[in-house]
């Protein structure tokens, strides 16, 4: 796995060059992504943000995005372990399907 520059480099990088910054971000990533076993959920959720990401103007907007998302989903985290009942026990009322018989135009 790429090695994470220090805190300096990472501010000098996001000052001077914030394209060689988002590829570094975009490479440690993806090996990180890779390395795991939930790799389908983690792509969708990078992917989420990424689209949340491209709808900022400002870092303070960048920053906001995430931290909603962060929230968000220890929010979700939390409720599944203080409340797992509720979280499992949630099912879809299934209707069926029923075939109807064609209608005969009336003359």
């Amino acid at each position: 796995m790429a090695e994470l520059p220090n805190f300096d480099k990472l501010l000098w990088l996001a000052k001077h060059r914030p394209e060689q910054l988002n590829s570094l971000q975009k490479q440690l990533n993806d090996e990180f992504i890779q390395q795991s076993n939930h790799s389908a959920a983690l792509n969708a959720l990078r992917s989420d943000l990424d689209k949340k990401l491209l709808r900022c103007n400002t870092v303070e907007q960048r920053c906001h995005a995430i931290s909603l998302l962060m929230h968000q989903k220890l929010s979700t985290l939390d409720n599944l372990l203080n409340q797992p009942n509720a979280f499992y026990g949630k099912q879809a009322k299934i209707l069926p399907f029923t075939t109807q018989t064609p209608h005969k135009p009336v003359r």
